[in-house]
Formats: C-alpha cells, sequence, structure tokens
C-alpha cells in the first residue's frame, strides 16, 4: 500500500446527472503541511462550526465528539465511513483512501463497493479501497499514512469503538450523520479541511436545483409518509422521520409529512439514531398513515416487495396508485445523491 502522490488536484466541477454516477474532476490542494495529532474533545457541537473560520490555520472544529484542533490544511484524509465519503469528494477534499460496501449491490455500490453516486468521482480521484465496512481494520489506516481520519459517530460504517485507536495515527473528525442535514455534514467536513468555500458552492448549487424542482413538481394533496422497505426475512420498513435528510428534502418541495403514530415508535428504534422508526410487518400500515408513499432507496427487490408482499401491496396507497421511488443510491444522502433524489422526485411529480 505505497503512499500515493497528491500533489495537485484539478478544481471541482459541480455537475447535475439523474443517472446514479456523479462526477468529479478533482479538488484544490494548498500546501503541504500536515494536521496536529489530535484536538481536546469538549462539547460535542451540532453545526461544526470553526473557530478561525476561514481564515486559516491553525484551527478548531467544532465536532460531534468535541473540539477538534489541527494545525494546518490536511493534504491525506483517509475515511472510515462511506457515507461520508461522497461530501468529502463533493467538497474537494484530498481523500486518498475509503472504507466501501459490498461491492455490486443493486443501485447502490460498483464493482470496487464504493457508492455509485459518486463512484466517478472517486475513481478520477484515485481513491483506494481501505475495507469493507464493519470490519474496521486500523493497521490498513496508518499504512496511508493520513493527516485526518473522518469516521462515522454512529450508522452501520462507524468506527467509533475505535476511535482511541486511531487517535495515535492523526486527528480524527467524527461526524454524526444520522441526524443532521447532509448540507450541515458537507459545512463540517468543508471547515474541517479548509475547503469551506467549496462547501457553500455545492450547496448554493442544490438550492437552485431545489428551486428549479419546486416549480417544474405538482406536490400531491394531503400528507406523504417516507420509508425505506428493509430486505432479508425480517423484512418491515424503516419509517423515516423528520429528522432525516430525505424527509427534510421532501419538506423542502413542501411536502405534507404525516407523523409516525407514537404507538409504534416503541417498535424498534435503531440504536441511538433520531432519524428513523423501525417498524415489524404487523405495524407497517399503521406506521405509514400518509395519504402518499415516497419509497426512498428503492432497488429492484423493494419494488417487487411493495407490489407483492400485502404488507404493503393492500395498502390503500399502493393500490390507489399513490406511490413514488427514489433510487437506490439515495439510501444516504451527500450533494450527489440528493441531486438524485430531486431529479427523480421531479420525475414522479412533474406538472402535467
Amino acid at each position: 500500500m505505497g503512499r500515493t502522490a497528491m500533489n495537485t488536484f484539478p478544481r471541482l466541477v459541480i455537475g447535475r446527472r439523474r443517472l446514479l454516477a456523479a462526477t468529479l474532476t478533482g479538488v484544490v490542494s494548498l500546501g503541504l503541511a500536515a494536521c496536529g495529532r489530535s484536538g481536546g474533545r469538549g462539547s460535542a457541537g451540532s453545526s461544526g462550526s470553526a473557530s478561525s473560520g476561514s481564515q486559516g490555520w491553525p484551527r478548531t472544529v467544532k465536532t460531534d465528539d468535541g473540539d477538534l484542533a489541527l494545525s494546518s490544511k490536511p493534504q491525506r484524509i483517509v475515511s472510515t465511513s462511506i457515507a461520508l465519503t461522497g461530501s468529502l469528494l463533493a467538497v474537494g477534499a484530498p481523500v486518498v483512501a475509503s472504507a466501501v460496501t459490498a461491492p455490486n449491490t443493486d443501485g447502490l455500490s460498483d464493482d470496487s463497493g464504493f457508492f455509485v453516486q459518486w463512484s466517478d468521482a472517486a475513481k478520477k480521484q484515485k481513491v483506494e479501497k481501505l475495507y469493507e465496512i464493519k470490519s474496521v481494520d486500523v493497521t490498513k489506516v496508518a499504512g496511508y499514512e493520513p493527516d485526518l481520519i473522518v469516521v462515522a459517530k454512529s450508522g452501520g460504517d462507524s468506527a467509533a469503538d475505535q476511535v482511541e485507536q486511531l487517535r495515535d495515527i492523526a486527528p480524527v473528525l467524527v461526524v454524526d450523520y444520522t441526524g443532521r442535514s447532509w448540507q450541515d455534514v458537507t459545512r463540517t467536513i468543508g471547515q474541517a479541511t479548509g475547503n469551506e468555500q467549496q462547501a457553500d458552492t455545492v450547496i448554493a448549487d442544490y438550492d437552485a436545483h431545489v428551486s428549479a424542482t419546486k416549480e417544474a413538481i405538482t406536490v400531491p394533496e394531503g400528507t406523504t409518509s417516507a420509508f425505506i422497505v428493509y430486505g432479508g426475512g425480517g423484512g418491515g420498513a424503516a419509517a423515516l422521520t423528520a429528522e432525516s435528510p430525505q424527509v427534510q428534502i421532501l419538506t423542502s418541495l413542501g411536502f405534507t409529512m404525516a407523523d409516525i403514530p407514537e404507538e409504534v415508535k416503541g417498535d424498534t428504534s435503531k440504536g441511538q439514531r433520531q432519524d428513523i422508526v423501525k417498524l415489524s410487518n404487523e405495524n407497517v400500515q399503521t406506521g405509514l398513515p400518509g395519504d402518499n408513499w415516497v419509497i426512498v432507496a428503492a432497488d429492484s427487490a423493494s419494488r417487487q416487495k411493495v407490489v407483492n408482499d400485502p404488507t404493503f401491496s393492500t395498502a390503500t396507497q399502493v393500490t390507489h396508485g399513490r406511490v413514488a421511488y427514489t433510487p437506490a443510491s439515495t439510501f444516504r444522502l451527500d450533494y450527489y445523491s440528493a441531486v438524485i433524489m430531486l431529479d427523480s422526485l421531479k420525475e414522479s411529480y412533474k406538472k402535467g
């Protein structure tokens, strides 16, 4: 695992694509200095603001695991979270390696295990495969000689249990993406990597895309429930709460979201996460009372299940054709997949 040369990077070009692959032509790198080794851990901050703003280095960034002191702009970043890698790439951060998921997952990952929405961007930047999530390998992280390591605080790709070991290698940026908007996550990453302007640019581009989408769609009457269909033997669904980035997109477009009934919230909440409520088969229709359904991250198996499984197929929303789907790539939102979700909703609810 050799040290990849990262001296220059072409400038980020933001594009909009409705397909599952988004492109990135690279990033801007300033200087060759390394980050400080560690930061103090004060109270966690949800805004991820940098105490020095865009004024330079050193700086202190408020993270979801306390304050992180950085002495200089990172030049070699390792992402242990596949869900956060897209935001790193979108702001032009010099990522050298990323954790991956299982390769060639329907509509979700490419043959390397990268998420399809930023697969092209990663390959253009020559990002290397670190390891598959849930198989954290601290030795592999160290082999890339990073000056910043990015870790998800929770979620299926979290390496939070290894944070102290990782801090022995380099400063660790801990981000909780499960209860925050992708924009907030992007700002935090922009501040930690010195790419605040790029973060502002991608968010502004997205906001323009929201405005264009609002003009192009007719929001369905009544309320809407958004959820993810679970695969496997257990079945059921994950109702998306107001804290989920996908619901935040729907709300920004003018959708009125249905409340998740209190009686199902204790069904099973996934750990400490605030963005979903897990529903058993028996509680699916009760827990998703919206007049309309938006099924997020729907691969082909999910779509077939909605049509053929009585848990879903007997629901009024299905029998009356009040169902929309977003692509599998919208499972975790970053700039790339957020734009994909907007385009998908535009297609489903276009005027006329």
